[in-house]
């Protein structure tokens, strides 16, 4: 027999499951809108790099950004490693004296 609480309960988390279920999809539509203006964006660059190859335009001169001078991090002195362990043997066991 089902009491009341548990059908309750059953109820809410169907209703969660739901709204977790319209969230999966919605997200999933925009990731591929955005995938699907990236794909574009791409086409138009290829589009008019054909166009201007087609043309017989030069290539333009690519951008070279200055190199950025930046203060040298100081080095941190390095401590030497410590020696590593002598391995420890084991002896070799001797068998069991038999007494006669």
């Amino acid at each position: 027999m089902t009491t009341s609480y548990k059908l309750e309960a059953i109820k809410e988390l169907k209703a969660q499951k739901k709204l977790e279920r319209e969230a999966e999809a919605n997200a999933l539509v925009a990731k591929r809108q955005e995938e699907e203006k990236a794909r574009q964006a791409s086409e138009a660059r290829i589009a008019a790099k054909l166009a201007r190859i087609a043309s017989g335009e030069p290539a333009p001169e690519p951008v070279v950004e200055p190199e950025r001078v930046t203060e040298p991090e100081p080095v941190a002195e390095e401590t030497p490693a410590p020696a590593p362990k002598k391995k420890v043997t084991k002896k070799a066991r001797k068998s069991p004296k038999k007494s006669t």
